[in-house]
């Protein structure tokens, strides 16, 4: 009897133990499903309640990403959720904790035809350096934040001077990441300084090269456009003020005239030999335009202009020599102009003229003139962003905003969502065959 009695003892506190164990599972979440994430992406949290390690993975990482991706005890998980112009789609999140693997599901809408999406577009700038102390070298954090707000006044269609309207809104807005590649906060958002022995550089022996201390100061460029902040060693007869990688374009259909294709859809940094970037002289960062003055070396408009080449634009003029006057930007709503004409006939002297009468701009208006290479009879005012030295330089145009558009929605290695993402190409091994094409912003 007493044996049995022990037995049921036993059985009973071994159920007790078990009831304890249902009722504290190892760990709980705050939900297991996300539904109907808009087109325009979202930043999810997920609470966890555990003493245990966990960790968490996206099985989606093109177009949800999480951070932190391990931890211990409590926390609170991010889920970036990128926007969505391909079609309706289901992402996971796998969670694994105490041996057991618990899955997150992630389900967003499509962009409706006809709707335009917000391109929100993170950017870091690497800030090369020798002497910490030049402030023509370490750039403020306040500076590179007031320049970028005024380049988004720009992609929004505004003047930086009036606020006014001006041109297209391009639907693209930049902004400074506050983590790393890895989920770490960084001291200043959108911002590495990068002690660098080697000053002033050659930009365009910067822009072609293959040496991997370059390469490897390049974030993951599907997701950030890279901005390197240096100074440009000098040139014999004028300034370069930036100079940008041309984006590439897809085969087929959906090539861009005007850009190198690749038969791929999709790339990763390791497939190029180049350092596909943007490269702004630090000589000249913190000058802008005085009030009732003009200053062509505008670090606010230098900006908006290279970010312009990045996403697929050429200048608003001629400078081929070989065809002085053909229209060589592929957009029929910029007139073409002869640029070696306009600056031996109009810019050179004008320039000359207003810096004689104490920068009287009365005297510089003539050079805001432009004449059309292709009908000599019509002469236009110079507003494009993508014109330089005398110029307006304040909007972007139709044309313009549809091939920039284009490149966000095909083009690889280009942050944001794609057209191709359900049908993307496997990403390629090794380094690819690809010539390096930039342009440079170039001022007398």
């Amino acid at each position: 009897m007493k044996t049995k009695l022990c037995y049921l003892l036993t059985v009973f506190c071994c159920l007790i133990l078990a009831s304890c164990s249902t009722d504290e599972p190892a760990f709980t979440l705050s939900q297991n499903t996300f539904n109907d994430i808009p087109p325009e992406g979202k930043n999810l949290s997920l609470q966890i309640q555990t003493s245990s390690e966990w960790t968490a993975t996206s099985l989606n990482k093109d177009w949800c990403s999480v951070t932190p991706v391990t931890g211990t005890g409590n926390g609170t998980i991010s889920i970036e959720v990128s926007g969505n112009i391909s079609k309706d789609r289901t992402g996971t999140i796998v969670i694994y904790c105490n041996g057991t693997q618990t899955n997150i599901n992630i389900n967003q809408k499509a962009l409706p035809e006809g709707k335009e999406l917000l391109y929100r577009i993170p950017v870091i700038f690497h800030v090369l350096y020798k002497e910490k102390n030049n402030p023509k070298q370490y750039i403020s954090a306040n500076r590179i934040k007031t320049v970028l707000a005024n380049v988004n006044q720009y992609y929004k269609g505004r003047t930086v001077a009036t606020g006014g309207e001006a041109g297209q809104n391009i639907n693209v807005e930049f902004y400074l990441p506050e983590t790393d590649q890895s989920g770490h906060q960084l001291e200043a958002p959108g911002i590495e300084y990068v002690a660098w022995n080697e000053m002033p550089i050659d930009c365009e022996s910067f822009m072609e090269s293959k040496n991997s201390k370059i390469l490897n100061l390049l974030w993951d460029m599907n997701k950030y456009i890279n901005i390197m902040l240096y100074n440009f060693a000098e040139i014999e007869d004028g300034i370069i003020l930036g100079i940008t990688s041309l984006p590439l374009s897809t085969q087929g259909k959906n090539y861009l005239e005007g850009l190198q294709s690749v038969e791929y859809t999709y790339l990763e940094n390791s497939n190029l030999p180049y350092p596909q970037c943007v490269s702004i002289n630090t000589l000249y960062f913190n000058q802008d335009t005085p009030n009732n003055s003009y200053n062509s070396a505008d670090t606010n408009v230098t900006l908006a202009h290279e970010l312009g080449h990045y996403l697929g634009l050429h200048h608003a003029f001629n400078d081929k020599t070989e065809d002085p006057n053909a229209d060589s930007d592929y957009c029929m709503d910029t007139p073409p102009y002869n640029r070696s004409l306009y600056e031996q006939s109009v810019m050179i002297p004008t320039y000359q003229a207003w810096k004689a009468s104490n920068r009287d701009m009365a005297v510089l208006e003539p050079g805001f003139l432009r004449t059309n290479c292709l009908n000599p009879e019509q002469t236009f005012t110079s507003y494009n962003l993508m014109d330089y030295e005398i110029s307006y330089s304040d909007r972007f145009t139709p044309n313009q905003k549809e091939r920039m558009r284009h490149v966000l929605e095909y083009s690889p290695l280009i942050p944001g969502p794609k057209r191709t993402a359900s049908t993307r190409s496997a990403t390629p091994q090794g380094v690819l065959d690809i010539p390096v094409i930039y342009e440079i912003c170039y001022i007398h």
